[in-house]
């Protein structure tokens, strides 16, 4: 599954995609790419 999270990181917005096999998974896969992340959003592109 591909999915948009969108991270608040020093005031600025940036959004990832990330591939993982279940939708909860996504903001722990953008926060181990990004430790300082505070998770803003999750959106589903394409299962």
């Amino acid at each position: 599954m591909k999915v948009e999270v969108s991270c608040f990181i020093g005031g600025m917005d940036i959004k990832e995609i990330v591939h993982v096999d279940k939708f909860e998974d996504a903001e722990k896969a953008a926060k181990s790419r990004n430790e300082f992340c505070i998770h803003v959003s999750r959106k589903v592109l394409m299962e």
